[in-house]
């Protein structure tokens, strides 16, 4: 790889470095890059293969368009590179891609046409992607791509990618198959069909979220997808390093909340721990616990705090607020807490309780610790669980002994229905 020149330039985002760069074929290779890059872990990466169609004609066929202009958005704001890679159609060329797109307006999709006229599904490589990190000198790399491929490649070359930053993907009626194709046939990490069904879109106004706290949904799950066992007891799956940030979140939120089967039979502090935190906690979350038809025995807590106790059989309970629910709808409860003073909402378990939050839509920010340190396999294992998430909104990053993965609910850009949870 041959360093050719820079220059600053402004361009519709904000004004960017571009360095210019020969591979061994005698090829271009760009990198748009923002910030300091040097030695820098965990920068911002975005790959992408050139699109003439999309980013010069404006063909609403695919999504390439859409995924640059998000990444350049991205680096903008946050620093990082947008590598620009001169393989077109997937690296079979422009004038093969136009054949294939003759074969798709006949009926076959991208993967049948490719191989109709014996072309590989995808023939890109990326060892320019290693010599440009190598030449800016960068240590590790969130990638910004929706394609498990590109991260097993790029890792395949040496190069630490310690998490993955999805691409939103907005189809139009002209990409909707391709875009189908690619998450069914070629594994991409996307949602696409349902954004395009005419269900009614459920999303988290600013009004309801004005009259119940901010809930914020964190557990842990193994590779297989489980977090409890055949009994429904939580299974020990979190390492030292995701107990650390789960008592860090802690000590953030208002409250925190269990269900009555964790509270009855772990019997759990719920406080933010010195021990786990590795100094004194900043502060402790008041308890809430919702009981449901439970009778619940609630043990004089020695922190400076509050308990409430949400159910039907709550009545004569000593030493906390109670908060009587005939069933187990969510909202009403909510909203006597965040009356009560609780405008934010840590949900830890046990998994009945979880599963209620998602499946009522009540959840504003996800996350989960996964036990596995292959980012397509945590991500796979958290979408069998919750199967209608929107696995291009999930951000993953290698953590500990796994994986950590993140949705923000509150902003995404196409939930269209409740979410299905397999727990």
């Amino acid at each position: 790889m041959r360093f050719e020149a820079r220059t600053k330039l402004p361009m519709e985002m904000g004004t960017f470095d571009v360095s210019i760069f020969t591979n061994s074929q005698g090829l271009d290779v760009v990198a748009v890059h923002h910030g300091t890059l040097d030695q820098q872990k965990d920068l911002p990466v975005r790959v992408h293969s050139s699109c003439f169609t999309s980013e010069v004609l404006g063909s609403q066929k695919c999504d390439c368009k859409q995924q640059l202009d998000y990444a350049l958005n991205y680096v903008f704001q946050q620093n990082g590179i947008v590598l620009y890679l001169l393989q077109e159609g997937r690296g079979i060329g422009l004038a093969n891609k136009i054949r294939a797109y003759g074969l798709q307006e006949q009926g076959y999709d991208t993967i049948e046409a490719n191989t109709k006229l014996g072309l590989p599904v995808d023939a890109r490589t990326y060892e320019d992607v290693k010599g440009v990190l190598d030449y800016f000198s960068v240590k590790s790399i969130k990638l910004m791509t929706n394609n498990p491929d590109k991260i097993e490649q790029l890792t395949g070359l040496g190069i630490d990618v310690t998490g993955r930053i999805p691409v939103p993907a907005t189809p139009t009626c002209s990409s909707i198959d391709y875009l189908d194709t690619k998450q069914k046939l070629m594994g991409h990490m996307i949602k696409t069909r349902s954004l395009y069904e005419t269900q009614e879109k459920i999303s988290h106004t600013s009004s309801q979220i004005s009259q119940r706290p901010f809930v914020h949904v964190n557990f842990a799950i193994t590779k297989q997808s489980k977090l409890a066992d055949t009994k429904g007891q939580c299974l020990s799956i979190s390492c030292d390093k995701d107990w650390q940030r789960v008592h860090g979140l802690r000590e953030t939120y208002d409250a925190i909340a269990v269900g009555a089967n964790t509270w009855i039979n772990d019997s759990p502090k719920l406080t933010s721990r010195a021990e786990c935190l590795g100094r004194k906690p900043t502060s402790q979350p008041h308890r809430v616990i919702f009981g449901g038809h439970h009778t619940l025995q609630i043990k004089d807590d020695t922190q400076p705090r509050e308990t409430f106790v949400v159910g039907a059989d709550v009545a004569g309970i000593s030493g906390c607020h109670a908060i009587y629910s005939a069933n187990h709808s969510l909202m009403a409860p909510l909203k006597a807490l965040k009356r009560a003073g609780v405008a934010s909402l840590l949900v830890e378990g046990g998994p009945t309780l979880i599963k209620s939050f998602l499946e009522q839509n009540t959840v504003d920010k996800l996350t989960v610790f996964v036990a596995c340190h292959h980012i397509p396999d945590a991500v796979q294992a958290l979408t069998q669980l919750v199967e209608t998430l929107p696995e291009d909104e999930i951000s993953a990053e290698k953590f500990g002994k796994g994986t950590l993965l993140s949705v923000n609910l509150t902003d995404s850009q196409h939930l269209t229905e409740q979410l299905d949870v397999a727990i």
